[in-house]
């Protein structure tokens, strides 16, 4: 019996193996393998550093990060690595996995340290101490985690060279230990943990992490800043993404594609299929790095595995009648018990929406015209065609079939993936490959199935881009578009039928565009998400065009200018009432890229605003950029996105506070009082009055 997809099930965030447990076999880990990161790499060569004394290694290693990025998998391989590289023969991993189990006796607690262990002499190393959750304090103990963190730096900072200490710790915990510090008084412990924020925090100035700057004895890694789907540089086999896929999509664990009980028309093994295979599995993974960059949020491990759980074997919610087989639950679409043919019909029409709509190009974006469901069905009954089944089965599916995710951090990532992603809303212009040498435009599926379905699906068809559920799904929506072509049931109803028949033409539209688009990983947006990853990148020619813009954003008409009587949040007095200060451009520069082994790839560029001490940092966001490129296309910029205004309105804020008060910058400035014609100049550090006249 094949493993998968039922084996993907557990794979899911809310079962057994989506959360990791120290030296648990049965938990986290549902690949099997150990998944490899630049950090494990590194905590690796931190092992062998150590147990070969090496002079300057930190013996002091935090992991930031919230729930689901890999921290305890980490904690687990370094015990593994140094038991390895110190040559102990399991007798480290032995005494710990005993500790933290409670085989050793007694609850393991919040800090776990070796006991017996004896390590080798050119190691210099005593003991280990391991804080597996920093975000728990112990049974019974009143003191708070923020206080335990307190308590473990300043232990460390007093204690000598043989000691070793591994802690995981989120960013909350982190913060309170700051603040705590501040109240007790302690400027070591404070200093220490104000170093360890500013580390992890996304800076214009990129502060050393490995080993942390200032404090050669303590290290530190952002795991929520490290991507596990970028793949740059060539080093595609490193991707986490990829490791993951290759073992859910391995073929030894699935039945023979075509030989499960749905056959062909299984949604889980076709999806197995495409998946397993490039390009479309490099398609994948570049979308899921375009989420990221626009989101600005970060895959992590819980969500992958959820998210290859859920594309690849559904969810147990898909059926709440018994005990959830994907292939078996596909089958039972393609063949409803019902005696009745023509419900029997509506019910078939309906299944095949739910599996194309199982279809990965269509499950990583879910969203579909609900809203028109009651309208459909008035409709439909107007033109006496509610059993028909593909319009019958189409109403019924946006009635009632709304697919799960299994879990709510998963729920929140693919609503993002539908607003910033959707190859559905995806620019007309936009050019996408539809076999290994033919490109054709959005525009021209849109204008094909305007036509009707039948030109458009034909038209895809012959390049084999679709999958043997989609060309039958558009073959049943064909039929209704044929029917609602002939003029005998168009003629007592023009407006409605007219309605209907743009509106299913409308979802097969939709059907076309993400299947052959997520095939080929392209997107909304994915021409600039390809410009602002290069940007990312170090691309100075990209980065040149963004900077260029927001200068004009900042300026006006070559301009910089500053209410004097407004505060920060408030909008503009009536202009008769209005202190306008106004001098020489503010330039926008391009901050250097700092890239090095010290610390992770920051998700932004930063641009400098302003010169000397006026100069301000502005992170290049990707709303930034996404601006800057519709700027250049024509875009007014009151059309701006809200956060967008918000940025650019902070930026000149804080700018105008610094040139107010810099001597050098307010020389051969004007002040503007209300309407008036006089103005207020700056002249060799005095003021004078230059009348309406000139003088």
């Amino acid at each position: 019996m094949s493993k998968y997809p039922e084996g993907l099930l557990n794979w899911s965030g809310d079962k057994a193996g989506g959360v990791k447990k120290l030296f648990y076999k049965g938990s986290g880990r549902p690949s099997g393998d150990v998944i490899t990161t630049g950090l494990l790499t590194r905590l690796q060569a931190w092992s062998r550093d150590i147990a070969s004394g090496k002079d300057g290694t930190p013996k002091a290693i935090f992991l930031i990060g919230g729930p689901g990025n890999g921290k305890t998998e980490a904690v687990e391989f370094t015990i593994r690595e140094l038991d390895v590289a110190m040559h102990l023969n399991g007798v480290l991993l032995e005494e710990l996995a005993a500790r933290f189990s409670g085989q050793a006796g007694g609850h393991p607690g919040r800090l776990v340290r070796s006991v017996q262990t004896q390590f080798p002499p050119q190691s210099e190393i005593t003991a280990i101490s391991i804080v597996q959750d920093g975000s728990e304090a112990n049974r019974g103990d009143p003191a708070t985690p923020a206080e335990h963190l307190c308590n473990d730096i300043r232990s460390l900072l007093g204690q000598g060279e043989g000691h070793l200490y591994v802690a995981c710790v989120n960013r909350g915990v982190l913060d309170d230990a700051l603040i705590l510090a501040t109240e007790r008084d302690e400027p070591e412990v404070g200093e220490l943990v104000k170093k360890v924020v500013q580390s992890v925090s996304l800076g214009s100035r990129g502060i050393a992490c490995w080993p942390l700057e200032g404090y050669s004895r303590f290290a530190v890694w952002p795991m929520d800043v490290e991507s596990l789907v970028e793949e740059a540089n060539g080093q595609a086999a490193n991707s986490a993404a990829r490791q993951i896929l290759g073992v859910a999509t391995n073929a030894g664990d699935w039945p023979e594609f075509g030989e499960c009980t749905a056959g062909e028309y299984c949604p889980f093994c076709t999806n197995r299929k495409l998946l397993a295979s490039e390009p479309h599995r490099s398609s994948f993974i570049r979308i899921l790095r375009w989420f990221e960059l626009s989101s600005e949020k970060r895959w992590n491990f819980r969500d992958l595995f959820s998210l290859t759980a859920y594309l690849l074997a559904g969810t147990t919610e898909s059926d709440s009648k018994g005990v959830y087989q994907p292939c078996e639950w596909a089958k039972a679409q393609l063949q409803p018990r019902e005696s009745n043919t023509t419900k029997r019909e509506i019910k078939r029409a309906r299944g095949l929406f739910k599996l194309v709509s199982a279809q990965y190009q269509h499950a990583l974006f879910g969203a579909w015209p609900v809203e028109r469901a009651a309208g459909l069905r008035s409709d439909i009954k107007e033109l006496k065609l509610d059993e028909q089944p593909a319009l019958a089965g189409l109403q019924q599916f946006l009635s009632f079939d709304k697919r799960k995710e299994g879990t709510s951090t998963l729920r929140t990532q693919l609503a993002g993936m539908r607003v910033y992603l959707d190859p559905a809303v995806a620019n007309p212009a936009m050019e996408v490959a539809v076999s290994s040498n033919t490109t054709i435009k959005f525009e021209d599926l849109d204008r094909r199935f305007s036509l009707s379905i039948k030109e458009g699906r034909t038209f895809l068809q012959k390049y084999q881009s679709l999958s043997a559920l989609e060309i039958d799904l558009l073959k049943s929506l064909e039929e209704a578009d044929a029917m609602l072509s002939d003029e005998a049931i168009r003629r007592s109803k023009p407006a409605i039928a007219e309605r209907v028949q743009a509106f299913i033409r409308l979802v097969a539209c939709r059907i076309a565009r993400r299947s052959v688009g997520v095939r080929s990983g392209i997107t909304k947006d994915s021409d600039v998400l390809v410009d602002f990853d290069q940007v990312l990148n170090g691309d100075s020619s990209a980065l040149q065009e963004a900077r260029q813009q927001v200068e004009n954003l900042l300026n006006k008409e070559r301009q910089f200018q500053v209410s004097l009587n407004t505060t920060f949040g408030e909008p503009l007095p009536p202009p008769e009432r209005r202190v306008m200060l106004t001098t020489d451009i503010q330039k926008v520069r391009q901050m250097p890229f700092q890239q090095d082994d010290s610390k992770p790839r920051l998700p932004v560029r930063f641009l400098s605003v302003g010169s000397g001490t006026s100069a301000q940092p502005v992170a290049l966001t990707y709303e930034l950029f996404k601006a800057t490129k519709s700027l250049r296309k024509g875009m007014i910029p009151a059309s701006l996105p809200r956060s967008v205004v918000a940025l650019i309105d902070t930026t000149r804020a804080k700018l105008a506070g610094t040139v107010v008060r810099d001597e050098d910058t307010l020389e051969g400035s004007e002040i503007q009082l209300g309407m008036r014609d006089d103005v207020i100049v700056r002249n060799f550090g005095t003021f004078i009055v230059r009348r309406g006249n000139g003088q």
